[in-house]
């Protein structure tokens, strides 16, 4: 077989194929041998990201010394069946029971494709989002590595929206791009329940809360539609008590798996504080094709500051490769998920200039679409990284146009109480992305490619050997993690 029927062959297997292979592949069925076997084999740590958002409102009009802290609501989470693992079917004998394992598998597929089951064009506006955040995000001069989550923030300021009313209500359905409540309700509903999954073998968990002090009076049906809708935990205490710091701090830790744990642990609150908004985002997966680690190796990476060595992992698959004006880009696929991109800018160009090509956006929302990609054996090399960033995002927000809701002579956010003149003080984001490799062999090289450049006709070399861009995103696309590592 020719490597262009190869690679044809291969592209031919959708999503809905590739479960069903995945399904199928332990139970002995015939012509599902090597192949399949190799992609279930990816077990282990691929991918970990964690992320929390924060919302801090003041002012404060009393003290109330009240230590306990009061549960509102507190949500129900969906339930899902645990996605069948091929060792627990396997009889004494050595038989496989296709019964016991279609049974579950059904059960797992259904609630998947559940959660999955939404209103048209949920997603839509998502990247549109992106694109007028990210540049005033990840933008700066410096060194550092840095890391955003547009979902988890989209998500919060669609929460923000619920507690606001007149003018600042207004600002921020402009920054959402929507119309009415009810469609940051639907739409926030829908992203919620789309990107849930525990089942065992991947998370994808999003989380809400808001933390009201004992002054405040709250709006019943507002806290009926928090927890319906945002699944929002809703906690009352004395917001300048140890006890009610340490309870978000465990929420926080808790729903995150505990890896901000050390970015938590500086959280406080202002003496005016009344009330804080915490989204966090967690998000767990195995690669379709994992890295062997065999296959590491010690290398260079030329940051900013100059050399460092760092752990390379490395592949080499039939893959598409996609080039542009100043880059060259691969994909990561993630089971039952979506993928992770990884943007290599050319030689002398740097990262923040991609934040503005127009050709990475158009990638990100429809690569069959785009037009400068080949198929390929990708002979490709990354560094393992762990990003850790914390950002503060009112300076973004308000060059976003979000003015009001900063100002205590302008807030409005009687919607969630009309007891108190509450305005935003703060709003940071924490986030923590991981990589890690462990299954199936591969292949390293060390050639670099400037991705404006038309690769060759069969291979091509991609070595992240410089600062690069990388994208997570989900099974519908929406970007769940943006980040940029300057040093792994």
């Amino acid at each position: 077989m020719s490597l262009k029927h190869l690679i044809d062959a291969i592209g031919d297997l959708d999503e809905e194929l590739l479960t069903e292979v995945g399904r199928l592949r332990a139970k002995g069925k015939g012509g599902l041998s090597a192949w399949p076997r190799v992609v279930a084999i990816a077990a282990a740590l691929g991918l970990v990201v964690g992320s929390f958002f924060i919302a801090q409102i003041f002012i404060r009009k009393s003290n109330v010394e009240v230590a306990a802290v009061t549960v509102l609501a507190d949500p129900v989470f969906p339930e899902m069946s645990e996605y069948p693992q091929e060792k627990d079917y396997i009889l004494s004998n050595g038989d496989f029971d296709d019964e016991s394992y279609d049974r579950m598998y059904d059960a797992w597929h259904a609630d998947l494709m559940r959660q999955r089951d939404q209103i048209p064009d949920y997603q839509s506006g998502l990247l549109a989002f992106v694109q007028r955040t990210i540049p005033a995000v990840l933008t700066e001069d410096g060194s550092e590595n840095r890391l955003y989550s547009p979902l988890n923030m989209y998500i919060n300021l669609c929460l923000l929206s619920e507690a606001a009313g007149g003018e600042t209500r207004a600002e921020l359905l402009s920054l959402l791009e929507l119309d009415s409540i009810e469609q940051v309700r639907q739409k926030a509903k829908a992203l919620w329940n789309a990107h849930y999954i525990d089942d065992g073998y991947m998370k994808s968990l999003l989380a809400n809360s808001i933390w009201l002090d004992n002054s405040l009076s709250t709006n019943k049906e507002s806290i009926e539609i928090l927890a319906d809708i945002y699944k929002a935990s809703i906690f009352q205490g004395d917001m300048q008590s140890q006890e009610l710091l340490d309870q978000l701090q465990h929420w926080l830790n808790k729903h995150t798996d505990n890896l901000l744990e050390q970015n938590t642990k500086g959280l406080d609150f202002d003496q005016d504080t009344l009330m804080a908004l915490a989204s966090t985002l967690l998000y767990r997966a195995k690669w379709v094709t994992e890295f062997s680690t065999a296959m590491t190796t010690s290398d260079i990476f030329h940051t900013p500051d100059g050399e460092v060595q760092a752990d390379f992992m490395s592949r080499s698959n039939p893959d598409n490769y996609y080039w542009g004006d100043d880059f060259g880009a691969v994909k990561q696929g993630i089971y039952n998920s979506g993928q992770m991109w990884f943007f290599l800018p050319d030689e002398g160009v740097s990262v923040e200039k991609l934040l503005e090509n127009p050709q990475v956006y158009s990638l990100l929302q429809d690569e069959n679409e785009y037009k400068q990609q080949k198929q390929l054996i990708v002979n490709f090399k990354l560094p393992k990284f762990d990003v850790n960033c914390d950002i503060s995002l009112e300076e973004t927000l308000r060059e976003l146009g979000l003015e009001t809701a900063f100002s205590p002579q302008k807030a409005n956010f009687s919607s969630i109480s009309s007891q108190a003149s509450l305005y935003v003080s703060s709003i940071s984001q924490a986030s923590r992305v991981l990589i890690d490799e462990k299954g199936v062999t591969g292949a390293a090289y060390t050639v670099n490619i400037c991705g404006a450049v038309k690769p060759p006709d069969e291979f091509v070399d991609v070595v992240l050997d410089r600062p690069f861009l990388f994208v997570i995103q989900g099974h519908d696309d929406v970007p769940l993690f943006i980040g940029i590592v300057n040093s792994p």
